[in-house]
């Protein structure tokens, strides 16, 4: 047996009772059976497993697409169907990267780098990730990526540690749960890859209930892993985590959704759980690492900042709201701006006028009503924008918060709903504002996963307001900090470790994913674009979205200079 299916429906309310455990416990007793053999499969074993793994995606990529959008009663043609071909196009490159990254393990002893190690003043290392290859200025053009190494290391000390599971491989294995509560469908087998080769970990991956559409395509698509006996997929409702979690045949666990649900599970419930969290106790004494919920702040630097400009930034961020009809842990949350610049009115009209043109939808949170309507009855300035009805949200925009309401609603926790809030804060000048900012989401908001910056290029030739950048971006407590971009092009980018910024004494691990380049305790992920945007981002017209996600996955599908050719051809068409 492959594939897990407990019905719930049956499920026993004691632990008295569990028959319908029988089954998972086989499938992990699989796992443990083959955790200290996959540790020795060779590297030539693993780059033809990763082979059949990209065929097998791509025969399966217009059935995969079609599933998902009848899964969630998105149409053809639309929105939505654009997001997730970008969601196909991020797992394509994935498994593309690994693959290289294997590849260079082999033949070099550890995955390239596109550029030499540099070391900050304070001694942190430095490693540039991005581009990675020729194509990449295609794909995310204008764009530049590095990763932050926990301090402590030097560049040698980074070198030698780099793909250190693959230099002396572990006499043992071990077994990881991966508990995906996404509905995006590249994240559960994003973070499977990521412990199958990466970490070395055969893997039990439990995903989401509205997954469940694609089971037969998981199977079908992985049908490599699990004959291997290195993947068992579990199906089931969140009343199995906790199940899975003290399970003595897990090793590890990586957790993705939302951070009420973490902290359940690594502190444990009710007030005891709460002052467990506080006192940095976790009750989960096994590794642990997640990509919990996270209020992703934007932080709008004022500069000198054309019609235009506003414009094309508040494309950006409206297509990285609107994501998975706000549905993503990733999307902007918080617009944090300067309450004395000119141009702050002008830049959320902007915002607005461009989600005005956006068509609602049905949201895939059951709680998503809930939440909006708690917001909607705290702030009676919240605009709503486009048709809404019972199954249709509007988009919210909630202008002029304050910090204290930040501490009474819906800010303080994940939100699912399609809701955005924007915040001004006071300051003698843009180098003030700078600091104050990064104080304030520092210690003010929830998360610590993803934040941006947009900043004007003019804004830097400012010598104050320049080191004022410098400090936030040393200073800022998220794992991964966008300038003029969004978090989502960090993840598409592939190549920028993902995960939250934590404080050792927080009680939380630090351990990211997405990391195919192997390197050893990364900090914080910098993705730097052009305050210019690339045309190709600067779309709310489904088609063309939706070509554009095409033309990238068949470049990673297959780098060729006549696939470059054809996405250069659509993106210099607007």
């Amino acid at each position: 047996m492959t594939a897990v299916a407990p019905d719930h429906r049956a499920a026993p309310t004691t632990p008295q009772t569990p028959p319908m455990w029988a089954d998972v416990d086989q499938a992990l007793a699989d796992l443990h059976a083959r955790k200290d053999s996959w540790v020795q499969v060779s590297l030539d074993e693993r780059i033809a497993l990763l082979a059949t793994l990209r065929r097998a995606l791509a025969d399966a990529a217009e059935r995969w697409i079609t599933t998902s959008l009848e899964a969630k009663g998105l149409a053809p043609g639309g929105y939505g169907e654009g997001e997730e071909r970008t969601w196909f196009t991020i797992l394509t490159r994935s498994l593309r990267l690994l693959h290289q990254a294997l590849s260079d393990v082999r033949d070099h002893g550890q995955p390239q780098l596109p550029g030499g190690l540099t070391t900050r003043p304070n001694g942190q290392v430095i490693a540039p990730v991005l581009p990675i290859n020729r194509y990449d200025a295609a794909i995310l053009p204008r764009m530049t990526g590095e990763v932050w190494i926990e301090p402590g290391l030097t560049a040698e000390d980074v070198l030698q540690q780099q793909a250190a599971a693959y230099r002396k491989p572990a006499e043992h294995g071990r077994v990881a749960l991966v508990l995906n509560a996404s509905t995006s469908s590249f994240l559960p087998v994003t973070d499977l890859l990521h412990k199958l080769f990466v970490a070395n970990e055969v893997v039990a991956l439990k995903l989401h209930p509205m997954q469940a559409a694609l089971t037969s395509l998981f199977e079908e698509t992985f049908r490599s892993l699990l004959d291997y006996g290195v993947v068992r997929l579990i199906y089931g409702d969140h009343d199995l985590d906790a199940y899975l979690c003290a399970h003595s045949l897990i090793d590890t666990v990586h957790f993705s959704g939302a951070d009420a649900s973490f902290d359940t599970l690594v502190f444990g419930e009710g007030q005891e759980g709460v002052e467990r969290r506080m006192r940095h106790e976790p009750v989960l004494t096994k590794p642990f690492s997640g990509e919990v919920g996270n209020i992703t702040p934007v932080l709008v630097v004022p500069g000198p900042w054309s019609d235009d400009d506003l414009h094309h930034h508040a494309i950006l961020l409206v297509r990285a709201f609107v994501c998975n009809a706000a549905y993503v842990s990733a999307a902007p949350r918080l617009i944090v701006q300067h309450r004395g610049w000119r141009r702050r009115d002008s830049f959320l009209a902007a915002f607005e006028q461009v989600l005005a043109r956006v068509p609602t939808r049905q949201s895939p949170f059951p709680e998503a009503r809930r939440q909006l309507d708690a917001l909607l009855n705290a702030h009676a300035r919240a605009h709503r924008i486009g048709q809404a009805d019972m199954d249709h949200l509007p988009w919210t925009v909630i202008p002029d918060l304050t910090p204290s309401a930040l501490e009474a609603d819906c800010f303080v926790h994940t939100m699912f709903c399609p809701a955005v809030g924007e915040l001004a804060l006071d300051a003698k000048d843009t180098a003030a504002f700078i600091d104050a900012a990064v104080e304030f989401l520092n210690q003010r908001v929830r998360g610590t996963l993803a934040a941006t910056i947009l900043i004007h290029p003019r804004t830097l030739r400012d010598r104050r307001a320049r080191a004022a950048f410098e400090r936030a971006l040393n200073d800022l407590q998220y794992g991964t900090v966008t300038i003029n971009a969004v978090a989502q092009q960090a993840v598409l980018a592939g190549v920028l470790p993902w995960g939250a910024f934590i404080a050792e004494s927080d009680g939380r691990s630090s351990g990211k994913v997405a990391n195919p380049l192997m390197l050893p305790r990364p900090q914080k992920s910098i993705l730097r674009g052009s305050f210019r945007i690339p045309r190709m981002f600067l779309s709310v017209d489904p088609h063309h979205n939706i070509e554009m996600c095409k033309a990238i996955t068949r470049l990673e599908q297959a780098p060729s200079p006549w696939h470059l050719a054809q996405l250069l051809r659509l993106t210099l068409r607007r």
